[in-house]
């Protein structure tokens, strides 16, 4: 019978293609890493790799054990997280991580729901870009993470989500923008070459999901502050933002909606609730994810 010390060595190897990567990978010495995937192949019966220098090449049947292999890894890293989240202690503080294109009246309604059952519990509101706030639910810096979806089947770390709604993505310049002007516009609408020809002003958060139709003018400005993006609008070029967001703006006839030819409708990005595997087996936590959804999936379409 295998054991996870073989698995792990096995998946090293294959994943990093020498013995040496390997080791450094899962820091081990070179020789129990070939002592580990030896003893498998031993139990297995048949050889995994073909020695070529300093390369460890994989036959066809490590190709096919692979899959199986990084399954029962993966299995084994969420059942150490669950077991840890099933360790009860007293939550005094929450911390929230969110993007900044999450909906402002989302989260004050959320830490209203919070504060009505938990009034004792402090809520911590941290701005942080996807990958920031990926790798803090995995350290343990952050509880709850409200951001956008990148559009792949699985997130990039071992963590867990709710898919909370649907965020409205439109693109807005200044009242006085020429992409605004119906004279200049055919039939009213702009054009991608429009907004091409014009600067375009994008959230830090966006641009680190790194989706495709983001980026559309080659004249980029990265801006990590909301209020300083709607400000800049004003003045001069576009951005790309949540309906959501935007609609206080728009209402007070500061900012303006552009019209697209390509885009009649608007682009939707679901919006996520991330948390660490096991996290919702306490009472606060679960709790506080299902005010979530709830309120998520009233104000969200």
């Amino acid at each position: 019978m295998h054991t996870l010390e073989q698995l792990n060595a096995f998946i090293a190897v294959y994943e990093q293609g020498s013995y040496s990567a390997a080791a450094k990978l899962i820091r081990k010495s070179r020789t129990t890493v070939r002592e580990h995937v030896i003893a498998y192949e031993d139990t297995l019966g048949y050889a995994l790799f073909t020695i070529d220098g300093r390369k460890a090449l994989p036959n066809d049947k490590a190709r096919q054990l692979y899959f199986h292999a990084k399954v029962v890894e993966k299995q084994n890293r969420e059942l150490h997280s669950y077991s840890q989240a099933l360790f009860e202690c007293e939550v005094h503080t929450i911390n929230i991580v969110h993007d900044v294109i999450v909906p402002l009246t989302l989260m004050i309604e959320i830490e209203h729901k919070i504060k009505a059952s938990y009034s004792q519990l402090a809520v911590n509101w941290l701005h942080r870009t996807r990958p920031e706030a990926l790798a803090m639910l995995q350290d343990g810096r952050a509880d709850l993470a409200l951001m956008p979806d990148r559009g792949m089947l699985f997130p990039e770390a071992e963590v867990t989500w709710v898919t909370l709604g649907s965020l409205h993505m439109k693109c807005y310049a200044g009242k006085d923008s020429r992409l605004h002007d119906a004279k200049a516009l055919d039939g009213g609408f702009a054009t991608i070459h429009h907004l091409q020809n014009q600067t375009q002003y994008i959230t830090e958060n966006f641009l680190s999901m790194d989706v495709a139709f983001a980026k559309v003018s080659p004249k980029l400005q990265v801006v990590s502050n909301n209020d300083l993006l709607c400000e800049l609008i004003k003045h001069d070029g576009w951005a790309a933002m949540p309906e959501e967001y935007m609609h206080g703006y728009v209402e007070s006839g500061q900012l303006v909606e552009v019209k697209l030819k390509e885009m009649r409708d608007s682009r939707l990005i679901s919006l996520n609730v991330f948390f660490p595997i096991g996290k919702d087996e306490q009472a606060v936590y679960s709790d506080t994810i299902a005010w979530i959804v709830e309120i998520a999936r009233s104000s969200l379409k």
